[in-house]
């Protein structure tokens, strides 16, 4: 999902956690979409923060004024799949 909502639709989850990930019939769907950003419109968004702080990027959180990235919601998945699996 969050590779088609990137490529296809050009826009970034940023709140990719264990919370924001529904298994229906042995297949995962990513929700809670209300913090989307489009990457056609310049600029943030929204000047807080925006996600799940234990799902943040280590970038994200160790720096307060950081454009949130496509590496950053690829580096939340990565804890999402620790958090599940340990």
């Amino acid at each position: 999902a969050h590779h088609d909502a990137f490529e296809n639709a050009k826009i970034l989850h940023r709140d990719l956690s264990v919370g924001n990930i529904v298994i229906y019939r042995g297949k995962g769907f990513l929700i809670d979409w209300d913090l989307v950003k489009l990457l056609i419109i310049q600029g943030p968004r929204q000047t807080t923060r925006t996600g799940t702080w234990q799902f943040m990027s280590a970038h994200l959180v160790k720096n307060i004024n950081a454009v949130h990235g496509v590496e950053d919601d690829l580096e939340s998945s990565l804890y999402v799949v620790l958090w599940t699996a340990l």
